[in-house]
């Protein structure tokens, strides 16, 4: 009777485990792959604060699967400072970005518990499929002048198992994202109230007959998020030469910048500096203003100098 009993339990024991084990086997298990994120603006360069085009990048992850199918879901964290949007930041300085489920549809993605079921993304797996590659988009707007450096943010990705309205937490991963911004400091030439153009960098000031104090008058316009400084050098040494050789004469001019005399020469010299200085994409006006000096007594002819103007950002 005794040796009856000492079995019963044993078998019962045995029983209890293999049921255990079983039941374990049976679940679920979702892990996340994600990696960081370094922003690339055109043709994968930083981001340029003047460029007006939009360049919104496609970020891929994973998400494996051992066990049953189930369905999941993906919250994207950590906002920034403003309810309205994310941000990166260096210091004090904030650069905003915002993460879509898709370039087209562009739904914000956001994390639990305000995200509401469009707000994140969904995946169920097949019978059989171990690994769903799903992906995001991060999209800088265009135009924000900031200064240089690297700004940059945590986002927390979690993955859930289970529906928006039913889930558990299954795993979790923080990445980093950065934005590189690289110091700008472009120039444009043009009539005076012309805007900003990147392609404008040289101009044609034609004053046809000449005469002692004609004026001719044109803008430079220079945009920057560090701060600037330009030089200008004369190809004739602040004189305008005739081209004809055989007369080799020629005519002065005065320059002025913002109503400020400029002295010009061979050699190239600052004439125009401001320093730590953020612009809007317009830029900074400036007023170039040529007055022709003595002509009466120079031949006929074509007289011509040549400025070079030379463009520097001060970081």
């Amino acid at each position: 009777m005794k040796r009856q009993k000492n079995i019963a339990p044993g078998n019962f024991i045995l029983f209890w485990c293999l049921w255990s084990f079983g039941a374990q086997a049976a679940q679920s298990q979702l892990r996340l792959e994600a990696d960081n994120v370094d922003w690339r603006g055109a043709n994968r360069v930083a981001y340029d604060v003047f460029d007006s085009g939009e360049y919104a990048q496609t970020v891929y992850f994973k998400v494996r699967l051992i066990g049953p199918p189930v369905p999941f879901f993906v919250t994207f964290g950590n906002l920034g400072a403003t309810s309205s949007g994310r941000s990166a930041t260096q210091g004090g300085l904030s650069l905003g970005y915002e993460i879509y489920d898709s370039v087209i549809r562009r739904t914000a993605l956001r994390d639990l518990p305000s995200a509401t079921a469009s707000e994140v993304l969904t995946g169920v797996f097949a019978p059989g499929e171990e690994t769903k590659e799903l992906s995001y988009v991060v999209l800088v707007p265009p135009q924000q002048v900031k200064p240089s450096g690297f700004y940059t943010q945590q986002i927390k990705i979690t993955l859930y198992q289970g529906t928006r309205d039913k889930f558990v937490e299954k795993d979790a991963k923080t990445v980093s994202f950065s934005i590189r911004v690289d110091s700008v400091a472009e120039i444009s030439l043009g009539e005076p109230g012309a805007s900003f153009d990147a392609k404008a960098k040289s101009h044609r000031l034609d004053f046809s007959d000449m005469a002692k104090n004609k004026a001719k008058a044109m803008d430079m316009r220079v945009r920057s998020n560090a701060g600037y400084h330009i030089t200008m050098e004369s190809e004739n040494g602040g004189m305008m030469k005739n081209l004809d050789p055989r007369h080799p004469a020629t005519i002065s001019y005065t320059l002025q910048i913002n109503s400020s005399p400029v002295s010009l020469g061979r050699t190239a010299q600052t004439v125009l500096a401001r320093a730590s200085r953020l612009t809007d994409r317009n830029g900074d006006r400036h007023e170039l203003v040529v007055t022709i000096g003595q002509a009466d007594s120079a031949p006929a002819g074509n007289y011509q100098d040549i400025l070079a103007i030379t463009i520097v950002s001060d970081n």
